[in-house]
C-alpha cells in the first residue's frame, strides 16, 4: 500500500471508529507490535496514529528502525512530534500509520476492530453501533478503507445483495478479498477451494452447469435444504410472480424432468430448467441477452440523484393512486385495490404537506375534496378522476393511464419553465400486488430500457379534448434520457425500500426492484413509468394482496399511515435528509 492509499485509509477508518465525545481519544493496547506495549489512538479530530514509548538508550533512528521496518523513517516521527530530535524514557511519541509495516497496521486493525472478521471470502466489517450522524458508517467510506477507493462502494452492494447504500448499525458488510486492499488482504485465510459452481462478473452463478440434452438447453441446478421448486426455481431464476405463471412453469419443469412429487424432492436434486425460460441475469455470461442485461444494469448504476433538499424544499411530487373508478385493480378477498392504495396516496400528501415543503400534485382526486376516511376496512367506492383539464371520470383503464402520464409530463413542463431543476420533480404511482401468495412486501418498478416504443400518442376522443394532451400529443426519448431516467429511478427505489425496511414494513426478498413486469412470456414497462417525463419516476407495490398477511395489515388504517410515513422517510433520505436528519454526502458518479 502506498502512502497516499495509507493515508487515505487512516482518514477513512477514523470514520469507522465510534467517537468518544468531542476533544476525546480511544486508545486500545496493542502487545503484538512489541514491547514497551504501543497503543492504537483515535483522537477526537479523527486522526489515526500509533504511540509507543522508546526503550532505554534507544535513539530515534533505532525507535524507527524498530517500528517501522527502516531508520530512513525516522525524519518523519520527528515531524509528527513536533520537530524532536532525542527520545525521552516513559514518554509515549506518535508514530503516523502508514509508516507501520503490514503487521503493524494489521495488529492496530485487529484491535480497533475487534467484531470484524478476516474469511475465505473476504473481510467482514461490523457497522459500528453509533447512531450519531457524526459517527455514521457509509459503504463509501466502508470501501475507501478496506479497498484503497470509495468508487467500490458499487462493488459492496452488490456483494452483500444490498437494494440501496443505506447501511444499520450492527450490520455486517463483506468486502470481496479481489478488491481487498492491504494490510486486510494479507490478514486473509487461503480461499476455498473452487467448486462446481463458477463465478462470473460480480455474481456467482447459482448452476451446476449449463447444458443440452435431447429436450432443448438448459441450466441445472442443485436443491438446497428447506428449498421448494415454486420458490427457489421458478421465481427465483425465471422472474415469474404471478400465481398462474408460476404455477405453470412449475408443470412445465415437472414435465421437462419427470418430476412425480414436486413435494419430495430430496436434498441435492438436480433440477434442469429451460434455459429459454432463464431471466436475463442467469443466462450464460456470454450470452447476448445477459450482455445487454449487465450492460444497461452498469450504465444505470452510474447515476444517482445528486440534488440536496432540506426538508424537501422546492422538490414537486407528483403522487398517483392506482386504478380508481371503475378500473378496481386487484379485488382480493373483498378488496379493492383502488380504494386502499388511494388511502395511502392521501395519508402521504397529508405527510408530505404538513410535515415538509414539498409541493404536492396528486393525479386523482374522489368527488370534489380530498378525504380521508377515518376507518380500517374502507367502503367500496368508483367516483375516482384523473385532474387532467378538463378531469377525466375513470371509466376504462387504459384511458386512465394514459392521461396519467400526460399530466405528470404537464406538471414536468410547467415546472421546468418556472426553472426548476429537472431532478427535483418526481413522480410515484402507489398500488399494491396480487402475486403468487408465498410472497409478501413491498416492491417497485422502474422504466427499464426494453420493448420501448419511442414517439408515442394518442389521438381521438378524449384525448383531444384534455388540455395536458394538446400541449404535447407524442413523446420520444433518447436512449441517453432512458439511461438517466433508470439510474436515477434506481436510486429513489433503493432509498424508498430503505426506508421500508427500516419502518419494520415487509419487503418482496428476491429482487425487489424490478424494471419491467413479467406476466406469461411477455415483459413490459408500466405505461405510466414508459412515456413519462419526469427523470426519477417508480411504480411503487406497498404489498401483495395475494398474501393473506399482507392482506389483513392493508386493511388496518395505522398500517396504511406507517406506509405513507415510509414513503415521506424515503423521499426525505433520497434528497439527502435520513431518518436521523442528518445529512447524506453525495459523490460523484455514485450509485
Amino acid at each position: 500500500m502506498n502512502t497516499r492509499t495509507a493515508i487515505a485509509c487512516a482518514a477513512a477508518l477514523a470514520a469507522l471508529i465510534p467517537a468518544v465525545g468531542a476533544g476525546a481519544t480511544k486508545r486500545v493496547a496493542v502487545p503484538e507490535i512489541g514491547s514497551p506495549t504501543p497503543v492504537a489512538v483515535l483522537t477526537g479530530n479523527g486522526a489515526i496514529h500509533i504511540e509507543a514509548k522508546p526503550r532505554a538508550n534507544e535513539g530515534l533512528l533505532a525507535f524507527a528502525e524498530r517500528l517501522c521496518g527502516s531508520a530512513r523513517h525516522s525524519s518523519a516521527i520527528s515531524r509528527a512530534n513536533g520537530g524532536l530530535r532525542r527520545l525521552k524514557r516513559g514518554v509515549r511519541y506518535r508514530v503516523p500509520f502508514d509508516l507501520l509495516p503490514a503487521g503493524s497496521r494489521q495488529a492496530a486493525v485487529r484491535a480497533l476492530l475487534p467484531k470484524d472478521q478476516a474469511a475465505a471470502d473476504g473481510w467482514r466489517h461490523r457497522v459500528s453501533s453509533s447512531r450519531r450522524s457524526r459517527d455514521a458508517e457509509s459503504l463509501w467510506s466502508i470501501a475507501e478503507w478496506f479497498t484503497g477507493s470509495g468508487e467500490n462502494h458499487r462493488a459492496l452492494r452488490r456483494a452483500n445483495s444490498l437494494t440501496s447504500n443505506v447501511i444499520r448499525p450492527g450490520q455486517t458488510i463483506l468486502v470481496p478479498r479481489n478488491i481487498l486492499a492491504e494490510p486486510f488482504a494479507g490478514m486473509l485465510p487461503a480461499p476455498l477451494p473452487r467448486t462446481a459452481d463458477t463465478t462470473s462478473g460480480d455474481e456467482a452463478t447459482p448452476f451446476v452447469r449449463y447444458g443440452s440434452d435431447g429436450k432443448g438447453e438448459y441450466a441445472a441446478y442443485r436443491l438446497k435444504a428447506g428449498e421448494a421448486l415454486y420458490s427457489s426455481v421458478v421465481m427465483r431464476f425465471t422472474g415469474r410472480l404471478y400465481a398462474a405463471d408460476v404455477n405453470e412453469l412449475v408443470r412445465v419443469i415437472e414435465q421437462r424432468n419427470e418430476i412425480g412429487d414436486v413435494r419430495d424432492l430430496p436434498v441435492g436434486y438436480e433440477v434442469r430448467i429451460p434455459r429459454d425460460l432463464l431471466a436475463a441475469r442467469y443466462l450464460p455470461p456470454n450470452d447476448r441477452l445477459r450482455v445487454e442485461w449487465e450492460s444497461e444494469r452498469a450504465a444505470g448504476e452510474q447515476i444517482e440523484n445528486d440534488v440536496l433538499a432540506l426538508d424537501l424544499d422546492g422538490v414537486t411530487v407528483v403522487l398517483d393512486a392506482g386504478h380508481g373508478g371503475r378500473d378496481i385493480g386487484a379485488p382480493v378477498g373483498g378488496i379493492w385495490e383502488s380504494n386502499y392504495v388511494y388511502d395511502i396516496m392521501l395519508r402521504t400528501r397529508k405527510v408530505l404537506e404538513s410535515r415538509t415543503a414539498a409541493t404536492v400534485v396528486p393525479t386523482t382526486r374522489e368527488g370534489s375534496t380530498f378525504r380521508i376516511i377515518d376507518a380500517d376496512v374502507l367502503p367500496q367506492s368508483s367516483g375516482h378522476a384523473v385532474l387532467t383539464n378538463p378531469p377525466y371520470r375513470i371509466d376504462k383503464a387504459a384511458v386512465a393511464t394514459n392521461f396519467r402520464w400526460y399530466f405528470a409530463n404537464w406538471i414536468y413542463q410547467q415546472k421546468r419553465k418556472e426553472g426548476v431543476d429537472p431532478g427535483q420533480v418526481i413522480f410515484i404511482s402507489i398500488h399494491a400486488d396480487s402475486l403468487h401468495h408465498s410472497l409478501r412486501g413491498a416492491m417497485v418498478y422502474i422504466p427499464g430500457l426494453v420493448g420501448i416504443t419511442n414517439n408515442y400518442g394518442k389521438t381521438g376522443a378524449p384525448y383531444t379534448s384534455r388540455r395536458e394532451v394538446r400541449s404535447e400529443p407524442r413523446v420520444s426519448f433518447t436512449r441517453n434520457e432512458r439511461t438517466t431516467s433508470k439510474g436515477l429511478s434506481r436510486d429513489l427505489a433503493e432509498h424508498m425500500l430503505a426506508s421500508f425496511r427500516s419502518s419494520d414494513l415487509a419487503i418482496h426478498h428476491n429482487g425487489p426492484i424490478r424494471d419491467r413486469i413479467v406476466r406469461g412470456r411477455r415483459a413490459y414497462v408500466p405505461a405510466q413509468l414508459r412515456f413519462n417525463r419526469v427523470p426519477a419516476k417508480i411504480l411503487l407495490e406497498v404489498c401483495n394482496l395475494g398474501n393473506e398477511q399482507d392482506r389483513r395489515l392493508i386493511k388496518t388504517r395505522v398500517y396504511r399511515q406507517r406506509v405513507a410515513e415510509a414513503i415521506v422517510e424515503g423521499l426525505l433520505s433520497y434528497y439527502g435528509v435520513p431518518r436521523d436528519g442528518s445529512r447524506r454526502t453525495l459523490t460523484a458518479g455514485g450509485s
